[in-house]
């Protein structure tokens, strides 16, 4: 059985008919917004999505910038509400440790009125806009089954993970973007991480993926 290679990310279809479908919605998101992210990064988000539809709780992105991953989350999640959480000014601020480029405070601003309306056919999505955690109150009480995190520097990927770690049922998920390019995440997940159960997995792209035992 031959096998099929995406242009981006090396995705691998080895003759999945799923495989395919996705790579063929993915086009369709790349041609409505800017995603970036790597085919395989894409797809990792996606499956994560699917297999914990079975876990307990709600989903939430931190870092939502012009919803590309968001719509890829919302083909997979079934009912689960989803939680969007972006400050839509960029980056909030980048210390020594995030001073890598391209980062910089306001990168990777977006229009929370453009992404507003590119998810308003989707079902059971709240948008909100702020710096995380302090948009987190309509969230304090709920559990998590799958959580997305793209927000690229230390101090929000720390503030994230102290919130939703203790929010996430057995069996859910955590991903994180950036986790070989961005010094301050790494830093923080394996800080973060350092004296828990769980081991953080490096995936063949940027990511990370830690499963809540």
């Amino acid at each position: 059985m031959g096998y099929d290679i995406a242009h981006r990310g090396r995705l691998s279809h080895y003759g999945s008919a799923e495989r395919k479908r996705f790579t063929s919605s993915l086009k369709k998101i790349r041609s409505d917004t800017d995603l970036l992210l790597e085919d395989i990064e894409a797809y990792h988000i996606y499956m994560a999505a699917k297999i914990t539809e079975k876990v307990p709780g709600d989903i939430a992105e931190v870092g939502v910038y012009k919803g590309g991953s968001a719509k890829i989350i919302c083909s997979a999640k079934g009912n689960r509400a989803l939680h969007l959480f972006d400050t839509f000014a960029g980056l909030p601020r980048v210390d020594d440790v995030d001073a890598v480029w391209p980062f910089y405070e306001g990168k990777f601003a977006a229009s929370y009125d453009e992404v507003k309306a590119y998810l308003a056919s989707e079902k059971n999505v709240h948008l909100y806009k702020g710096l995380f955690p302090d948009t987190s109150a309509p969230v304090t009480d709920k559990k998590f089954s799958f959580v997305n995190l793209d927000v690229d520097t230390y101090d929000s990927t720390k503030k994230c993970l102290e919130f939703f770690y203790p929010r996430m049922s057995p069996g859910g998920v955590i991903v994180s973007h950036d986790y070989l390019t961005a010094p301050g995440v790494r830093k923080a997940v394996d800080e973060y991480f350092a004296n828990k159960p769980e081991p953080v997995v490096e995936t063949a792209a940027s990511q990370c993926i830690v499963v809540k035992v």
